[in-house]
This record gives C-alpha cells, sequence and structure tokens, in this order.
C-alpha cells in the first residue's frame, strides 16, 4: 500500500474529471456566481488515483497498478490501505432507483451499438470491468444521460475514480449513439497531461459505465464565475497549456469543435484539461461540414455554413483568451442571436482598454475570417505574450507530435 508521501508524488500527475451539471440554457449574464460544487480538493491532495505515463503496448490499469509504490505499513493505521482512509461519502441508492424508474432496456441493433467494453477495445485493451468491482461513494453530478459517483476500486490499491452512468435507452431516444461511441473512442485513446484521462468503460444490459479522473478542482467555468475574469498571467499560462493540447489532438486528426469554459476542468494542482468530446470528430481529411458547437465559439465558417478544418479549433481558442480577460465572449449581442452571427461573420472585433499590446496581437491573430490565415498553434507557443508568463522550468512547445 502506497505511504502518505508517495501518493504526495504521484498526485502531481492526478487528471480530472468533470464531477458538475453543465449549463444546459442560455448562458447566464456575464459570470454570474454559481452554487459551489461539494469541495474534493481536499481529498485528492492526499490521496488520489495514480495517472501512470503510457508505454505502447501495455494495458492501462496494469501499468497504473505497477506504477504504484510498494505497500508500507502507515502509523497509527496498521495494514489499511492510504485510499480504503478516504472517506468516498454516503452511497444515495440512485443507480438501483434509476434502474427501477428511469432505465429501460433496448435491443436489436442498438443494443449491440452500445455493447461498450474497453476490454475488447482495438487499441489499448484494459482487463474486464464489472459494477460489482467498486465501492459506490457519494453523487458528484447529474449529466443529460446518467449520474457521476465517487467510487473506490475493491482490488489493491484501491484507487479512487470517477464513475460516470450513461443509460442506454436515453441516448437511443436522443438518437445520439454515434455520437456516444465516438465521444468515447476518442477520448479513451487520448495521452496528454491537458486532456481529461478515461481509464476504460464497460457496460450492462441498461448502462454504459465510464472509469474516468477525478476533477480535483472542478470546472474552469466555476473560477471565471467567481472572479469575473481573469488575469493575464493566469489567462496566458491556460492559453498555453490548451495550445499545447489542442496541437496534441490535431495531430490525432481530432478536431474537438466545443472549446469554451464550460468544456474545461482544473486539475489538482491548478492544471487546464479539456474534458468534453461530444462534437468531437476524427477526420484525418480535415474538412467537415457539420455545424455544431457553441454559437458564441462559431467560427464564419461554420455560421456561413461552408467547409470546416482544424482551424475552428484555433478561432475558439482566441475566443477564449478574450473571454478570459473581459469576461465575456468578443461577439456576443444579449439583444440578438442574429447580431451575433453578423458580428462573427464580420469578425467585429473590439478591444475595451486595459489590454496589453501583446494579448492583442494574439487575440487578433487567431480571430481571423479565412482560417488558413489564423495564426498556427506552434506560433501561439511561442508567441511573446505565452512566453512573456511561462514558468521558467516548463519547456511546453519543444515536443514532437
Amino acid at each position: 500500500m502506497a505511504t502518505v508521501g508517495s501518493v504526495r508524488e504521484i498526485t502531481r500527475q492526478i487528471q480530472s474529471l468533470d464531477i458538475s451539471n453543465k449549463p444546459t440554457s442560455a448562458r447566464p449574464p456575464f459570470h454570474s456566481k454559481q452554487p459551489s460544487q461539494t469541495n474534493v480538493a481536499k481529498l485528492l491532495t492526499k490521496y488520489a488515483a495514480p495517472n501512470p505515463s503510457y508505454v505502447p503496448g501495455q494495458n492501462i490499469m496494469k501499468s497504473a497498478k505497477s506504477a504504484a509504490p510498494k505497500a508500507k505499513p502507515q502509523p497509527h493505521m496498521g495494514t489499511t490501505s492510504v485510499n480504503q482512509a478516504v472517506d468516498i461519502g454516503h452511497y444515495d441508492g440512485g443507480l438501483e432507483l434509476d434502474n427501477e424508474k428511469r432505465c429501460e432496456k433496448i435491443s436489436a441493433e442498438a443494443a449491440q451499438e452500445l455493447a461498450l467494453d474497453s476490454s475488447n477495445a482495438p487499441s489499448y485493451p484494459t482487463r474486464e470491468w464489472s459494477l460489482h468491482e467498486f465501492d459506490i461513494g457519494r453523487p458528484l453530478g447529474k449529466g443529460k444521460f446518467g449520474r457521476v459517483y465517487m467510487v473506490r476500486t475493491k482490488t489493491e490499491p484501491k484507487y479512487i475514480l470517477a464513475l460516470k452512468t450513461l443509460y442506454k435507452s436515453e441516448i437511443v431516444a436522443g438518437k445520439v449513439e454515434k455520437q456516444v461511441r465516438r465521444e468515447i473512442e476518442i477520448q479513451q485513446n487520448l495521452r496528454h497531461p491537458n486532456v481529461l484521462r478515461m481509464y476504460g468503460y464497460f457496460h450492462d444490459e441498461k448502462r454504459i459505465f465510464l472509469m474516468l479522473e477525478f476533477a480535483g478542482k472542478g470546472e474552469l467555468y466555476r473560477q471565471l464565475s467567481k472572479y469575473g475574469c481573469f488575469s493575464e498571467k493566469r489567462s496566458s499560462r491556460y492559453i498555453d497549456q490548451m495550445a499545447d493540447a489542442l496541437a496534441y489532438l490535431h495531430s490525432k486528426h481530432v478536431i474537438h469543435r466545443d472549446i469554451k469554459p464550460e468544456n474545461l476542468l482544473l486539475g489538482l494542482n491548478g492544471e487546464l484539461k479539456i474534458a468534453d468530446f461530444g462534437w468531437s470528430v476524427h477526420a484525418p481529411s480535415q474538412r467537415r461540414r457539420t455545424m455544431c458547437g457553441t454559437l458564441d465559439y462559431l467560427p464564419p465558417e461554420m455560421v456561413e455554413g461552408k467547409e470546416h478544418s482544424e482551424r475552428v479549433d484555433n478561432w475558439a481558442l482566441g475566443v477564449l483568451t478574450y473571454e478570459f480577460l473581459i469576461g465575456k465572449p468578443p461577439f456576443e449581442d444579449r439583444k440578438s442571436v442574429n447580431n451575433t452571427y453578423r458580428r462573427i461573420m464580420r469578425v467585429d472585433l473590439r478591444f475595451p482598454p486595459g489590454m496589453s499590446a501583446e494579448v492583442k496581437d494574439l487575440i487578433a491573430r487567431l480571430l481571423q475570417h479565412e482560417p488558413q490565415e489564423r495564426i498556427a498553434l506552434t506560433e501561439v507557443l511561442r508567441h511573446p505574450w505565452i512566453m512573456k508568463y511561462r514558468p521558467m522550468d516548463c519547456n511546453r512547445g519543444s515536443e514532437t507530435y
């Protein structure tokens, strides 16, 4: 079993999971303060599931287990595992309740399409998992298709994870079977420190279960709601991480297509995580026509119904930079959706007083009407505004994807 000190060291690599309810309606005025989420950060300061480095050909969960330190007895704890000592909270019986009232069995082609199990994955297959292998704790949130619970594996070394449930009948009713499959397949194959990690997934007759990491500090949107906006230093460091993660996704031919604060999380040490891949697509040709995402972040080519490429994410990065600093998207018009569309198509960009010349330059170079004229992500990582605030010991941007 891991010592407290060794687990502290492991937590430097902890990634996060969206454990709070995402807004389903229009964005509230600016960033009005939201109710605070259950604070699990204190639990994770000392105890958390390890996030091992990936080794090609290695079983994900097995590699996680082998990466854990050797067991050592703890003072005043006898032979109790460190993670066993963590209170995962009271289980509210929600899974059983939903199984009776909310879930329905599906059959035929739909049942076959949603029989998802990471032990059968073509790449990086995991061991077989089932719901009985977890101690279920407190509910962490509810989503459109299910709930999220704090759980602990019953087998050593007692990993603490977040288990997200998706109800198959509701997925079928929403006609999003392919979208769910795509989201899971894309996310399970991603390995980047600023991208949410999925350890595995399994299913039963009525549900799909996703094994995900904790969100140590929850949604970035909540932080933006709390403070209204961020400093240039904080914003620059977030955009630095975002640009690196997006460069990685694009190298894998993945276009995110829905970058916004609500889809970003903060890890245990405040590091940014891309966490929602519901609109993502694997597009080796890099040319798509589907209009998707959130209005305030849509680029001109999507608004105009034209083909789009991975450069839609570059545009979204520019919008995100502006919103971090000002507290609202650059083309937002609360009086009229049509006015927002028009402002996007005209690239009607207005900078309020107080913004530095460096950040205005970066935003303007990202928010170009023509996709090919938008600054490349590799150049974003070398931009003076990014370099100005990057920590001395960070060599981001030196990786080859």
